[in-house]
């Protein structure tokens, strides 16, 4: 015997919904968005680190200087 759930989880929200009305679900913005946030978990953790780390390579190091250039030009 396979057992249905009466409930499915929004693949946009996470959200609860009830089955039969899966299709006609509307995401609550601020609910899609923390679920998008939670689901980039660890990228956001990590961004300061890779961050760190492009910008000791020396591309990374040509960008800050050119920046660095650039906001100097404009004062």
């Amino acid at each position: 015997m396979m057992f249905f759930a009466s409930r499915v989880p929004c693949a946009a929200c996470g959200a609860s919904v009830e089955r039969e009305r899966a299709d006609s679900h509307v995401c609550e913005p601020g609910r899609r968005l923390e679920f998008q946030v939670l689901a980039m978990g660890s990228k956001i953790a990590a961004f300061d680190d890779d961050l760190r780390a492009y910008l000791a390579s020396s591309e990374g190091r040509f960008e800050r200087w050119l920046a660095e250039r650039d906001v100097r030009r404009s004062a």
